[in-house]
């Protein structure tokens, strides 16, 4: 059962970015609509006369015509959505900390969250001097790997740069009935409203080279638990071969389903509501996507030895299997 974490009282932070190359001789309100769309246009516009959007330092308008790299600044009441605090240490010594992430729990500092973070945790527990050596998206679950200091980070990136063993299992939609190997690239999804999303498609846009294995365990109730192994690392990879191969994994928000549902999902997020009680339309399911890290074997930075650590699957993956 996941444990969230008190919703901490508002307070005010500024944030603040760069304008990339392709907003030049955009108007700043298109922009904001377009780019930051946890706030609606009238939104937009309410912040921009209350004074709270600034550019190059200036209070603006809106109607300001955007040059590239033109600092934007927006400060806010921030509210942090509560997340879930109940990590465990898997393993530790003197050059690795391996904690099984519980779902709901952003892995750094991104978008609403801030201090309500793996990373945060970890420092504020273990010391400032811990590194994320690879990341989960906060809705997956499972093994996380840290160091200890940067050296330890770059010796453990190296090897996950050269194919690190992973293992997932994740509950899909359908009975698969085989194994697959899936092998079309991944890239930029072509018409989507949401930056973030992938797609294995033919029209993949920048797509790169992608392979994962997936074999079926057990089946049930029109779904199947799968056994999930990427031998390469591309952003959603898993999630996004699921799809392709039509069997996209239950509760997911973004992939198999429209950018509305995700993008009503990330403005109520943004505005500091719960993820725990948000549901998807169209019935019940999961407040997560059920996809969960089992495992990962690797050379023991510090030791010539190969180590695996590994984290057991959530027992709500097989429920979801008999409803």
């Amino acid at each position: 059962m996941m444990a969230p974490m008190a919703t901490p009282q508002p307070r005010p932070i500024v944030l603040t970015s760069r304008i990339p190359s392709e907003a030049r001789g955009e108007a700043l309100l298109d922009f904001l609509t377009r780019r930051f769309r946890y706030h609606h246009r009238d939104e937009w516009q309410q912040h921009l006369r209350a004074g709270r959007v600034r550019i190059d330092g200036k209070v603006a308008t809106g109607s300001e015509a955007l040059t590239t790299g033109m600092q934007l600044q927006y400060e806010k009441d921030h509210r942090e959505p509560p997340v879930a605090t109940d990590f465990s240490v898997i393993y530790e010594d003197a050059e690795l900390l391996v904690v099984n992430k519980p779902a709901h729990l952003p892995m750094h500092a991104d978008g609403p969250f801030i201090r309500n973070t793996l990373i945060y945790m970890l420092r504020d527990r273990f010391g400032a001097d811990l590194q994320l050596c690879h990341r989960l998206d906060r809705e997956t679950s499972g093994v996380v790997v840290v160091a200890k200091d940067k050296h330890v980070q770059a010796a453990v990136q190296a090897q996950f740069g050269q194919g690190i063993q992973k293992e997932y299992h994740a509950v899909c939609h359908g009975e698969l009935l085989a194994p697959i190997r899936c092998e079309e690239p991944i890239g930029h999804h072509p018409t989507s409203e949401v930056r973030l999303r992938r797609t294995a498609g033919p029209d993949a846009m920048q797509p790169q080279a992608a392979r994962t294995l997936l074999n079926p365990v057990k089946s049930g109730g029109g779904r199947t638990l799968v056994a999930c192994r990427p031998e390469t690392g591309r952003t959603h990879q898993i999630r996004a071969h699921l799809e392709h191969a039509g069997h996209p994994i239950v509760g997911d928000k973004l992939y198999g389903r429209r950018d509305a549902d995700y993008l009503e999902f990330v403005r109520r997020m943004k505005s500091g509501d719960s993820v725990f009680e948000f549901s998807l339309p169209g019935g019940d399911g999961p407040n997560r996507h059920l996809l969960h890290a089992t495992s990962v074997k690797l050379q023991h930075p510090a030791r010539d030895q190969a180590v695996c650590f590994t984290a057991p699957t959530p027992t709500e993956f097989a429920r979801w299997l008999l409803r």
